[in-house]
This record gives C-alpha cells, structure tokens and sequence, in this order.
C-alpha cells in the first residue's frame, strides 16, 4: 500500500488573477499558503478479481478505467497509462467545496501515488503541471494554477505565471517570529455550507467575456497589485498593514460578482470587523466554505462571536512539505 498526504491551501493575495481569461492575458501575481489539514491517498494493488475498486464519497467497482465515472481519478489513471487493477481510497479532512482548493489538492496527491506505484519519484513541478493539464485542459474546468502548485510544493510561496502558463515558485522570506504571529492572527471558521467553484468561476468567466456593464480585467489589476502589496508587509513584518490589505481585497472581490457573498457571510464580516478584526476574506472563489479572518487582538471574543453565530473554528499551521509519500510498506 501506497499513502500520499498531501495539503489543502488558503490564498493570501492575488487570489484569482491565476484564472486564463486574466493570467493568458496580463500574467498572474499570487500569495499562497499550504496549510496542515490534508487529503489522503491510498493506492494498493487488486490482485484478487481483476477490478478497479474506489472508495471517495461514492464507491465504485469497474474493471475498465473508461468506466470509472469520478473524472479526476479516472483522467490520473489514463494519463499514467495504468491499466493493471488497484484499489485507491481518498480521505479529506476537510470538506469538499469548502474554499481550500480541495479538488486540485486530490488530483495532486492521486498522481504522487500513481507515479509512486509505477515506480517514480517525480518533482513537484511536475506533480503541479500534471494535475493543472487535468483539470483545465482536459476536464476544462475554469481554474487557475495556484491550487495545484500550492499543494504540491506546500510553504508560503509567491506564484508568478506569465502569459504562456509557466510558473516560478518563490519561498517567501518571513521570519520565524512572524510566521508564528501569522498563524496565531489568521483565524479560520466554516460558515456550514459548500459551494462549487466552477460555478462561481464560471460567472466571473462569462463577465470577462462580456466586458459589459464594466471592465472586469481593471478589477483584477488591483487585486494583482493587492497581492504584491500583500507580500511586501509579510517579508517586512507589517502584518497588521497585510491585514488591512486582506479587507481591501476583500471589498474590491465581493464587485466582482454578486455570488462571492451573500447578507449572511457580509453579517458575520461586519460583526467581526466591528469587534476588532483588522480584514479577512471568504477562501476561494466565494459563497461559502471558510471565513479567514486577519485579528491581532480580542483573539478569544472573536472566537466566541462566531461560534455563537454556528460557524466552527478552525485551528491550522503552514505546511512545509508539500505533496509526499508517507507510506509504501517498505521504508517507513
């Protein structure tokens, strides 16, 4: 048995400037960091009745690949040209749909497992590119690129994509006093209900296209500048300036679409605001999954709050290691 762990992320500027119909154009500027809440894969040889078991939220049993119905599993296999029978479990700690880039984060850890199992150690370029091919050239979902290189390399890490899609990776330069503060101030709570990225994606997608009642291309100009500004307080140490450009962020994303929040996201925004957070956004694309929150006082009333609203803390640290093989049978 094979087991690859591999990290969900949160976005910490720049978030969106990845997607094509902005980053083919102007190129894409993103803060991004892995976080310790992981999804699970396990590979392992069926050697009994010559089928292809999977158990995720739906278990299914087929002897061929083109019959898998989950596409993510069933375009891994057929990029790797596995055809020999395995049974591969997935298990997430945190909910899909939930903001944290749990879809991309699966494919990553899928392949390292297959490629493990066939024998390969690849890098994590590769692990990130592979999975980006999935899911935006052959699936064609509307994603970007940052949940997928944020995953696989795990870390604080600023992404720079040019408009041909290639992506630098840069560790971001922050001190261990206040990467501890960092994780101390950024507070994370589930607001109770999912959504779907593509959906939301998609309708910033077909307003891009449309270019009509405004230019959604200016709007994603400042958020690129967001992002860069963003990293500069984090490598100088400014983190209550990194918390106030979180709130512009955040009111500059919520124009964008009317399905980035609803009144009752804004409700709880506005009373965390008001009872000492500095800024703070909803992860992802937006309309559900996790409010971040930036708070560098009151931590415990701020908790309190929420939670008396029915949102559920979140405890997390950074993540170092990326995508791994934690186990194979043999050597650990």
């Amino acid at each position: 048995m094979i087991v690859s762990r591999t990290p969900l992320r949160i976005s910490l500027g720049g978030g969106g400037t990845d997607l094509p119909f902005y980053a083919n154009k102007h190129g894409a500027s993103l803060v991004t960091a892995a976080i310790n809440k992981y999804i699970y894969i396990t590979a392992s040889p069926r050697v009994n009745d010559g089928t292809f078991k999977l158990n995720y939220s739906e278990t299914e049993i087929t002897d061929q690949v083109d019959n898998i119905k989950h596409p993510l599993i069933k375009e891994c296999l057929k990029l790797l040209d596995i055809k020999d029978p395995l049974e591969i479990h997935s298990v997430a700690e945190i909910p899909a749909g939930s903001g944290l880039g749990s879809s991309s984060t699966f494919t990553v850890g899928v392949l390292n497992a297959l490629y493990y199992h066939k024998g390969s150690i690849v890098s994590k370029y590769k692990l990130a590119e592979d999975a980006s091919h999935i899911t935006m050239d052959i699936l064609k979902e509307p994603c970007g690129k940052q949940d997928q290189y944020a995953s696989a390399f795990g870390n604080l890490s600023h992404l720079k994509i040019n408009t041909n899609g290639r992506v630098t990776v840069t560790p971001i330069n922050v001190t261990q006093e206040n990467l501890k503060k960092l994780e101390n101030n950024l507070m994370m709570f589930f607001t109770g209900f999912t959504r779907s990225a593509n959906e939301v994606l998609g309708h910033q997608k077909k307003k891009a296209e449309e270019r009509s009642s405004y230019d959604i291309f200016e709007y994603y100009h400042e958020i690129k500048k967001i992002g860069d500004e963003s990293l500069k307080c984090l490598e100088k140490g400014d983190l209550k300036r990194f918390g106030e450009w979180m709130n512009i962020h955040w009111e500059l994303k919520r124009k964008i679409s009317d399905k980035m929040s609803n009144p009752q996201i804004n409700k709880w925004y506005s009373l965390a605001l008001e009872n000492g957070a500095i800024g703070g956004k909803i992860i992802g694309a937006g309309g559900g999954g996790f409010l971040l929150l930036y708070v560098d006082r009151n931590h415990e009333r701020i908790r309190k709050l929420m939670e008396g609203e029915g949102l559920v803390y979140n405890k997390f640290m950074f993540d170092f290691d990326g995508s791994r093989i934690v186990y194979d049978g043999k050597h650990f």
